[in-house]
């Protein structure tokens, strides 16, 4: 179909009444012409005596055939007046588009006993016709059969015609069906990936919460050590008072800090404090041994940095010993035996970790992650003012990079 007989359908399928008008007008003008070539076979085989004694009958082909013309298009969707259609095409020339119409709107209802019905209505009342236009013009009764198969062909032809635009229909609707469906299930799949996503980042940042709790608890502890025994002894040097001082302004420097980052992150109330120690920069160097031992093959480097500089920073060193710990759980389920390579390095105003490894090929009944491990790296980062990345590498391996601010 082209694209202006696009156009054209949908306008019309948009506005009923001008469907319908346009309908007869086409029927009324094809059945002007399917009248006049009837009129003329008539007069050429049996002359003005032919049209003398079929005159009643030719008035009403005209009547009926005007009046069939003028209602195909209203009784588009009554199953009555398509069935009058169909019966006036049996003896009026006029009525013959009309009829067309009818009949394949009744073959698009695909019913295989109406459309025999039709069929033998056709046969029977055609030859019926015919048979009396022989006996009223005086001549030689035609063959029947012969007047069967035309009625019955033509018959046939509409019927099928109608059978392939009502399959056509209903594959469009079932496709709509489907379209529709796989919108919904998408948009269910979107709505349940996105809680999922919803519940990972509260989780670490539960987790997270609770590590710069234990974090700010601990350095509070240190500041009421310190100051307590300020306090309490007075036997102290000035050496060792200095020495105190100092340790109770680091460690409330540091405590703010944690309580700053400890601030954004989203945690449960109702949550109790966690009992495991916290992971320090020593516990990057334990996470890469202890998968050396189970058999990875797992290399660590430090750039610019050492773990005993990064422990002073007790925030960085937590998020990257988790990080540790995510990338060497990853490395093991998704790609195991590839090398893994660790690096820490120290840059202007930041920490980094690098991590790569290359991509082993899935085998069948090998572990499928959800991604909320990674999900929750980037959200460790972002809490401490950083970002993290994570993907694939043009050479077939993955990679996972976190940037954190360093003073």
């Amino acid at each position: 179909m082209t694209e202006p007989a696009k156009r054209a359908n949908r306008v019309l399928g948009g506005r009923p009444a001008l469907r319908a008008l346009l309908v007869s007008l086409l029927c009324f003008v094809a059945g002007c012409v399917a009248f006049l070539v009837s009129f003329g076979v008539t007069f050429g085989l049996y002359g003005q005596a032919g049209i003398d004694a079929l005159s009643g009958f030719l008035l009403l082909d005209l009547l009926v055939g005007v009046a069939a013309c003028i209602a195909v298009g209203p009784v588009r969707r009554s199953t009555a007046g398509n069935a009058i259609l169909i019966v006036t095409g049996i003896f009026s020339a006029f009525a013959l588009p009309a009829w067309i119409v009818a009949v394949i709107r009744f073959g698009e209802r695909r019913s295989l006993p109406l459309d025999a019905a039709i069929v033998a209505v056709m046969v029977i009342g055609a030859t019926g016709v015919a048979m009396w236009q022989d006996a009223a013009l005086g001549a030689e009764a035609g063959n029947p059969l012969l007047a069967a198969g035309v009625a019955a062909g033509p018959t046939a032809a509409a019927l099928l015609w109608g059978r392939v635009r009502g399959t056509r229909d209903a594959l469009l609707e079932a496709s709509r069906e489907r379209a529709v469906s796989a919108e919904l299930a998408r948009a269910a799949v979107e709505r349940s990936r996105g809680a999922e996503l919803a519940r990972a980042r509260a989780e670490e940042r539960g987790a997270l919460a609770r590590d710069l709790h234990d974090g700010i608890s601990h350095r509070l502890s240190v500041v009421a050590m310190h100051a307590g025994a300020l306090a309490s002894r007075e036997d102290l040097s000035p050496e060792q008072i200095q020495g105190a001082t100092r340790t109770i302004r680091d460690a409330a420097a540091e405590a703010g800090e944690l309580l700053r980052e400890a601030l954004t992150a989203l945690r449960d109330p109702a949550e109790r404090p966690s009992g495991a120690p916290l992971p320090t920069a020593a516990s990057i160097e334990t996470l890469v041994a202890e998968a050396r031992a189970r058999g990875a093959r797992v290399s660590l480097h430090w750039q610019d940095l050492t773990p005993e500089e990064l422990a002073g920073a007790a925030a960085q060193a937590v998020t990257l010993a988790r990080v540790t710990e995510e990338v060497l759980m990853n490395a093991a389920k998704h790609a195991p035996g590839e090398p893994l390579e660790i690096e820490i390095a120290r840059q202007a105003g930041a920490v980094a970790l690098r991590a790569r490894n290359r991509l082993a090929e899935r085998r069948s009944g090998s572990p499928l992650g959800t991604g909320h491990g990674l999900i929750g790296v980037s959200e460790r980062a972002s809490l401490l003012g950083g970002h993290a990345a994570h993907g694939p590498t043009g050479d077939g391996g993955f990679e996972v990079e976190v940037r954190l601010p360093w003073t």
